[in-house]
């Protein structure tokens, strides 16, 4: 009898464990459009949850953002930066410019990268650091022109419609235009949560994306009436 039991003990044990650990939360990300509010939770419709939605929670200590359209009068010194266009030499003509104010003073914690907290990703061909840069958008599925243009960074210096941006990489001359699209990060709270709108969540989940405790939500307008989604864990495609 002891020796039925030993292995059935076992063998229930590492069930335990294996449920315990598969239902351990992992840090990603799901975008898509809000289809419901109520109260501290919302919905978002997104193909890669099992019910192809998530609900997520907005504690207390999670940041809400909106990305809203910006002008020339927002791009000031010590403002974060990210701008694309085309490079000539150490020059950025921008095409697009992001915008979101400095963390303590500083821009270290990049863009992009689904909002993760101190992370960051650049555009294919950006080259490898904040500045300006071209490469041959390796793994990317497309090849930039060759005159593609980035800079990344702290705004140094605005002079008329020339911007000084400092990046990991060193100091990149950008300059803005009348067609230059501007986009700024505004902080908005919980309350501009919202039915249509288009939300970026980063956070954690234990179940695949059924449920998400928010850790930070990028909120926008959809763009010719669309949103991506999808939830990643960090590092992967």
């Amino acid at each position: 009898m002891r020796r039925l039991i030993a292995p059935a003990l076992a063998a229930a044990t590492a069930l335990v464990a294996t449920a315990a650990a598969s239902a351990a939360p992992v840090q990603g990300s799901i975008s898509g459009p809000i289809t419901a509010v109520k109260g501290s939770t919302f919905t978002v419709k997104t193909t890669l949850s099992p019910t192809g939605s998530s609900k997520v929670t907005v504690g207390s200590k999670a940041t809400v953002t909106e990305q809203q359209s910006g002008t020339a009068a927002d791009l000031k010194k010590g403002m974060c930066v990210t701008a694309m266009g085309t490079k000539a030499k150490t020059t950025v003509a921008a095409q697009r410019i992001s915008l979101r104010p400095a963390v303590k003073g500083s821009c270290t914690g990049g863009f992009g990268r689904g909002g993760r907290p101190g992370g960051g990703t650049r555009p294919p061909g950006s080259g490898s650091g904040g500045g300006s840069g071209s490469g041959s958008g390796r793994g990317s599925g497309f090849t930039p022109p060759a005159n593609f243009g980035f800079a990344s960074g702290q705004i140094t210096a605005v002079k008329g419609s020339t911007l000084t941006v400092k990046g990991f990489n060193g100091t990149t001359t950008v300059t803005v235009s009348g067609k230059t699209a501007i986009t700024k990060t505004v902080d908005v709270g919980a309350s501009a949560i919202a039915e249509k709108m288009c939300a970026f969540v980063f956070g954690t989940s234990s179940d695949k994306g059924k449920t998400v405790a928010a850790q930070s939500v990028s909120l926008s307008k959809p763009v010719s009436g669309t949103c991506n989604a999808g939830f990643r864990r960090p590092g992967t495609p």
